[in-house]
């Protein structure tokens, strides 16, 4: 987009089935990638300076019937050496993220959130030190907007996403300027222990999980829809009891390495 420009492209980096607002949750993804639905009605693009575009990145269950949080898979093979960049990068010196406490759902708790949030990112610093993460404590932000406060929070997104994570960036330079993500506080969320792939009790999304695989947009990642990618962090796709993503991939972890700084 020309620097001149005032409006955004919004860059809906994966598909859409039936999850408008009221909607039920998304479809069984196919072997030829999401459904064709590109778009949701309620993330409307908004004004943004010039010289600054915006993608925005929805995280939708795997799921095979109308209000499953998803269906989790074991890992098979997360060797595949599969990733896609979108054209962004971290500042040189890091970003600073704040959590909005008051936001967390009861049946997680804030302290216990922000231990998540920060394991998280933790998990990209292991994979490249270049990739710098600042715990700025906590903000009053409660939505995604232009506002360089690089906020976590839960909210209302649209019906049938896990979470949706907002990149703004600058186009001449591809530096990241403000981002934000917004979990679904629709649905049932916890921060499950250590154990396998796929945890039974209770039937909800592991924060952790579902932050790890978010804050992959965060440096520069987009989403993978191939069969071959379903075991990495990276696919677009998620599942209720699904700890999996807490645990990069080859392909996640060449993508954090690829991209700079």
């Amino acid at each position: 987009m020309e620097s001149r420009s005032w409006l955004l492209t919004l860059g809906v980096a994966v598909a859409v089935s039936a999850v408008l607002a009221g909607g039920s949750l998304a479809k069984q993804p196919g072997e030829a990638g999401p459904p064709d639905d590109e778009e949701f009605e309620d993330l409307t693009p908004h004004p943004l300076p010039p010289g600054m575009s915006e993608r925005v990145f929805i995280h939708l269950p795997r799921t095979f019937k109308p209000g499953h949080l998803g269906t989790c898979t074991v890992t098979i093979d997360d060797a595949t050496n599969e990733y896609v960049l979108g054209g962004w990068r971290l500042p040189n010196g890091g970003i600073t993220w704040k959590i909005n406490p008051s936001t967390v759902p009861s049946s997680v708790g804030a302290a216990a959130a922000h231990t998540a949030i920060a394991s998280a990112f933790a998990t990209w610093t292991a994979a490249d030190r270049q990739k710098v993460f600042i715990d700025g404590g906590n903000t009053s932000v409660t939505r995604s907007r232009l506002d360089f406060v690089n906020a976590i929070v839960w909210g209302r997104v649209p019906a049938g996403s896990i979470a949706v994570t907002h990149v703004r960036y600058y186009t001449d330079t591809g530096i990241v300027a403000d981002v934000d993500t917004v979990f679904n506080v629709r649905y049932p969320w916890a921060v499950f222990p250590a154990g396998p792939d796929c945890q039974a009790s209770p039937d909800a999304y592991d924060v952790e999980n579902i932050a790890v695989h978010e804050f992959g947009h965060w440096i520069g990642h987009g989403d993978l829809y191939t069969l071959t990618s379903k075991d990495l962090t990276m696919y677009g796709y998620g599942a209720g009891g699904e700890l999996k993503k807490r645990t990069l991939g080859t392909g996640d972890i060449s993508g954090a390495n690829a991209v700079a700084p």
